[in-house]
C-alpha cells in the first residue's frame, strides 16, 4: 500500500487525475493539520527491490503532478464517475497496510535508527489503478545504511515485508568486535560528569596560597612527631623484635642439643634388697642429642617464622600510614574549622550591625518592630553556626593534642592551597605494595609453611646421640662414652596429627582469600578518593562563584532596602544568609578535596612516601 501526503490544495488535481483513468470509489481521510491521506491498492504484490544508490527525494506536490500528467497521457476522455465517499478513521491513528499493499510515504527528517513501534492499524481508504500509475507511485529508492548485522538497512526491511505482513521490526545486533571490547573493559561504568564552565581563582590568589612542597614538609614534620610519640608505633616495633627471636628460637634446633644431668648420694632405707651394684656417690651426666633428619620439619618451621617476621614489619609501616592519615585529616580538619569560625564571626558581626540598625530606626517608627524581631532570630542563628564552628575545632584539636601533644603545627592560613589530585593509574599501580595488603599475604605464606612443618612432624626423625655418666658402680669402675643413632616414629595419634594438618591448610587459604577482598577493598578506596577529590574541588570553584555573585545580590538588596524602599528585610537577611552559606561550602568543599587527596595516598599505602617527596615507582 502506497501513503502520499499532499496538501489540500493539490485534492482536486489528484482526484481528477484518478477519475480519468478508472471508475472506482475512493474514500480520504482529514487529520488534524488539514491534510489528505490516500491509499492505493495494487493488484498484484510487489516483489522485494534491491535498494538502489542514492537518489533525490521527491515531495507529496510533486508526485501528485507526476501522477495528474501521466494519467493525462495515457488516458484520453474522462468518464463520470460517483463521487466516493468520505469516512473518518479513528482519530490520532496511522494506517498499516495489508500484505498485498505497498506503503510508501513522504520522506521524513532522516534518522539514524529504524522505527521500533509498529503503528496501530487504522481505517483504509482503496482505490484500485491500473499498472502505469503504479509505476509511477513507486517508492523512491532510499540510500543503504550498513546495520551491525552486515545487511544493508533497505534490504533488511524488504526482506521481512516481503515474507510477512506486519511492518518490519529491527532487531539490534551487536558484533564480536564489540562483545570483546566489553569484556576486556575492566573500569567500572560510572555516570559521566557534566560540562561545567567553572571560573578557576585569580593568579592572585593562586601565588598568595601555599605550595605543594611547603604543604608536604609541614605535614611530614607533624607526623614524625607523631611517630616519636605514638605507643602504638613502638608496640608494632617491639613485636617485630619478638618475631625475630621466634626465628632464632628455631634455628637453634639445627644445632646440637646438650642436656647435663645430676644426681646426689641417695639413701636407702625401709625393707627391700639393697642395690650393692651401683656406688652410691653423687654423679654428672651429660647427654648430646644432634638432629640428623626430620623431613623438613625445622625448615619449614623456620620459614613460618621469617614470613612472620615481615608480616610484623608490615604492621609497622602500616600503623605510621595509619597515623600519618590521622594526623592530616586532623589538621586538614583544623584549618577548615579555622575557616568557618573567621566566616561565621564576620556573619554575626552583620547581623549585629542589622539589629543596632533596625533598633534606632524601632525608636523612631514602632511599625518597623516585627523586622528587628526577624533581624535578632537570624543574629541568634549566626552566633549558633560560630558556636558550631568553635566545637567543631575543638574535637579536632583535643584529637590531634593526643597525636602530636603540645607540639603546635603553624598551619597556612590561606583559603585555597596548591594541592591537586594524583593519577589515578599511578596510585591504583601502589596498591600491591600497600602494607596491610603485603602483611595479609605474608601472613597467608606463614600459615602454609606451618602446615608443611606440621606434615613433617608426623614423619620419623633421626637423632645422633652421645651420652656419659661420671656415676660409678660398687667396685668403683666409671661408665664409658656412649654414642650412636636414635630413631622416633609416632604412628598413631587417633588423627591428630592429619587434623591439625588441614587446619591449618584451610587457615592459610583462608588467609589467601582475605588478601585478595583487601586488595579490591583498598582499590576502591583509592577510586573512591579520587573521586571525592576530583568533584568536591570543582563543587568549590562552583560556589566561589556563587559566593561572588552572593555577595554582589546582598549589597544590592541592602541599597534597595535602606535607600528605595523596594525591597523587604527578609529578602535582606535571606541574602546574607546564602552568602553565608555558599562561603561556608565553599570552604567545606575545598578542603573536605584536600581531606580526600591525602586519603587516596593513604589507601594506596604511599602516603609517607608522598609526605618525604619520595618519587614513586
Amino acid at each position: 500500500m502506497k501513503q502520499i501526503k499532499c496538501s489540500q490544495r493539490m485534492l482536486s488535481l489528484l482526484i481528477g487525475s484518478l477519475i480519468a483513468v478508472q471508475s472506482g470509489t475512493a474514500q480520504t481521510a482529514s487529520n488534524d493539520d488539514d491534510e489528505l491521506l490516500m491509499f492505493v491498492e495494487v493488484s498484484q504484490p510487489k516483489p522485494a527491490v534491491k535498494a538502489t544508490p542514492k537518489t533525490k527525494a521527491v515531495s507529496a506536490d510533486e508526485m501528485a503532478q507526476k501522477l495528474a500528467m501521466r494519467s493525462q497521457s495515457l488516458v484520453s476522455p474522462t468518464p463520470s464517475v460517483q463521487k466516493p465517499p468520505v469516512q473518518a478513521p479513528a482519530p490520532r491513528s496511522v494506517p498499516v497496510a495489508s500484505s498485498q499493499t505497498l506503503l510508501a510515504s513522504v520522506p521524513a527528517a532522516k534518522s539514524s535508527a529504524p522505527s521500533l513501534v509498529s503503528p496501530a492499524p487504522a481505517a483504509t481508504a482503496i482505490v484500485t489503478t491500473p499498472a502505469p500509475i503504479r509505476q509511477a507511485a513507486a517508492p523512491t529508492p532510499v540510500p543503504q545504511r550498513q546495520l551491525l548485522g552486515g545487511m544493508s538497512r533497505t534490504e533488511s526491511n524488504l526482506t521481512s515485508s516481503a515474507g510477512s505482513s506486519e511492518l518490519p521490526v529491527f532487531k539490534p545486533a551487536t558484533s564480536a568486535p564489540q562483545l570483546t571490547t566489553l569484556t576486556q573493559n575492566v573500569e567500572p561504568a560510572l555516570t559521566p560528569e557534566p560540562r561545567l564552565s567553572v571560573a578557576h581563582a585569580p593568579q592572585t590568589v593562586v601565588q598568595a596560597s601555599p605550595g605543594e612542597l611547603e604543604l608536604r614538609n609541614i605535614f611530614y614534620s607533624a607526623v614524625m612527631t607523631a611517630l616519636q610519640r605514638s605507643p602504638q608505633v613502638r608496640s608494632t616495633q617491639l613485636q617485630i623484635e619478638a618475631a625475630k627471636e621466634d626465628v632464632s628460637n628455631v634455628k637453634g634446633q639445627r644445632w646440637p642439643q646438650v642436656d647435663v644431668t645430676s644426681n646426689s648420694r641417695r639413701y636407702e632405707f625401709g625393707k627391700g634388697n639393697r642395690n650393692a651394684s651401683d656406688s652410691n656417690m653423687p654423679a654428672f651426666g651429660v647427654n648430646v642429642a644432634t638432629n640428623l633428619i626430620d623431613f623438613g620439619q625445622t625448615s619449614n618451621t623456620i620459614k613460618s617464622k621469617e614470613y612472620s617476621v615481615k608480616a610484623a614489619g608490615y604492621q609497622n609501616t602500616a600503623q605510621m600510614e595509619d597515623l600519618a592519615w590521622q594526623v592530616s585529616n586532623g589538621l586538614v580538619e583544623l584549618s577548615k574549622q579555622r575557616l568557618v569560625i573567621e566566616m561565621s564571626k564576620q556573619y554575626v558581626a552583620r547581623m549585629q550591625e542589622l539589629v543596632t540598625m533596625l533598633s534606632g530606626i524601632v525608636s523612631a517608627d514602632q511599625g518597623r518592630r516585627s523586622e528587628l524581631t526577624q533581624a535578632k532570630g537570624r543574629f541568634l542563628q549566626a552566633q549558633s553556626a560560630l558556636d558550631n564552628a568553635v566545637s567543631k575545632a575543638r574535637d579536632t584539636e583535643i584529637q590531634l593534642y593526643r597525636l602530636l601533644g603540645e607540639t603546635q603545627v603553624p598551619l597556612p592560613p590561606a583559603m585555597q592551597w596548591q594541592l591537586q589530585p594524583s593519577q589515578l593509574d599511578v596510585l591504583l599501580a601502589q596498591v600491591e605494595k600497600h602494607p596491610t595488603l603485603a602483611k595479609a599475604q605474608a601472613q597467608s605464606q606463614a600459615a602454609f609453611a606451618e602446615a608443611d612443618a606440621l606434615k613433617s612432624s608426623s614423619l620419623p626423625k633421626v637423632n645422633w646421640v652421645v651420652s656419659k655418666d661420671t656415676g660409678k658402680d660398687y667396685y668403683g669402675r666409671e661408665q664409658s662414652w656412649q654414642t650412636g643413632i636414635n630413631v622416633s616414629w609416632g604412628l598413631f595419634r587417633g588423627g591428630s596429627a592429619k587434623a591439625a594438618e588441614q587446619a591449618a591448610v584451610q587457615r592459610a587459604s583462608a588467609m589467601r582469600e582475605e588478601s585478595e577482598e583487601q586488595r579490591n577493598d583498598l582499590e576502591q578506596r583509592v577510586r573512591a578518593a579520587d573521586q571525592d577529590a576530583r568533584s568536591m574541588l570543582q563543587r568549590a570553584d562552583l560556589y566561589r562563584n556563587l559566593s561572588r555573585e552572593s555577595d554582589r545580590i546582598r549589597l544590592d538588596f541592602f541599597d534597595q532596602w535602606y535607600h528605595l524602599g523596594k525591597r523587604t528585610l527578609l529578602d535582606v537577611l535571606s541574602a546574607e544568609s546564602d552568602y553565608y552559606n555558599n562561603r561556608v561550602a565553599e570552604v567545606t568543599n575545598r578542603f573536605d578535596g584536600y581531606s580526600s587527596i591525602f586519603r587516596g595516598y593513604a589507601s594506596a599505602g604511599q602516603l609517607m612516601n608522598w609526605l618525604k617527596n619520595v618519587p614513586q615507582r
